[in-house]
């Protein structure tokens, strides 16, 4: 199997690319956005991101040499004044705030990837971004390694398991169809109870769960993303949810990887080799 990407080494471009003096100098205010760029080669056109939720796995931009432009919901407008940089990329978290951000450079909403088709979601975004900066050549063969990685961990998996997949919000467990688990990965998610309590939000709804009927489902394993923790509030007791599902396998994503990064190349790869360990 290919190695997962290794961010340390994408962020030397190439020679050729800087000898092009209409590279651009980018803010990413979306992580998905800026792994992706890094595993394309373009990490050093990278001006400013968002510092205090960065991911782990992309903590070298966490240094001085990138400016801290504000958060993935709430860009510093004076940083990113003095910033002057060429251009800025987005996710939907900050959809209303494009037309103040034009006002400062040309502004690209990077397209998010959802539960019933990741994989074409991913490959059009990834295109996307090369085509935008500069990086066709890279983007198919990235691909197409991703791919095989993905497949080659997910070979690894025995049987057929299911996995529960919640979201841990302020205390509250809410059931998820992830886009990773369910859809890239194939895994099947057991039926909800009965007695689920699936709420209203506008035009969303969403569906809480207690230890007692995730007991009841009997997944094989209960998969975690810890919103909250991922976010900088209190984070899930895990070993006291442990502790009330009994025997049941439960395990949780790293919070900021599976809450602020999913989307990206690099990402991607983390995430499945996260699951596919959990299973193993």
């Amino acid at each position: 199997m290919l190695k997962p990407l290794a961010i340390a080494s994408l962020l030397t471009v190439t020679a050729q690319a800087w000898a092009d003096t209409d590279a651009q100098r980018i803010a990413a205010l979306d992580y998905s956005a800026l792994d992706t760029l890094t595993a394309l080669g373009q990490g050093e056109r990278i001006a400013g991101v968002p510092q205090s939720s960065l991911p782990e796995y992309l903590s070298a931009y966490a240094t001085q040499k990138y400016a801290d432009v504000g958060s993935l919901k709430s860009p510093e407008y004076e940083v990113l004044d003095q910033l002057a940089p060429d251009s800025i990329i987005i996710s939907g978290r900050l959809s209303g705030e494009k037309q103040k951000l034009e006002e400062i450079a040309p502004t690209w909403l990077n397209g998010g990837v959802e539960a019933d088709d990741y994989w074409s979601r991913l490959e059009a975004n990834t295109h996307a971004l090369a085509t935008e900066y500069g990086a066709d050549e890279q983007a198919g063969p990235a691909l197409d390694s991703l791919h095989a990685d993905i497949d080659d961990a997910v070979a690894r998996v025995e049987g057929t398991p299911e996995v529960l997949v919640v979201l841990h919000n302020d205390g509250k467990l809410v059931y998820r169809e992830d886009a990773i688990v369910n859809d890239l990965m194939g895994l099947a998610s057991p039926n909800l109870p009965e007695d689920a309590d699936t709420q209203a939000r506008g035009e969303r709804s969403f569906t809480l769960l207690t230890p007692a009927q995730i007991s009841a489902m009997a997944p094989d394993l209960v998969w975690v993303i810890d919103r909250s923790a991922a976010i900088g509030q209190p984070e899930l007791d895990l070993e006291a949810l442990q502790t009330e599902l009994g025997d049941l396998s439960v395990v949780k994503g790293s919070p900021k990887l599976w809450y602020l990064a999913s989307g990206g190349l690099e990402s991607t790869l983390l995430q499945v080799n996260e699951v596919v360990s959990a299973l193993q």
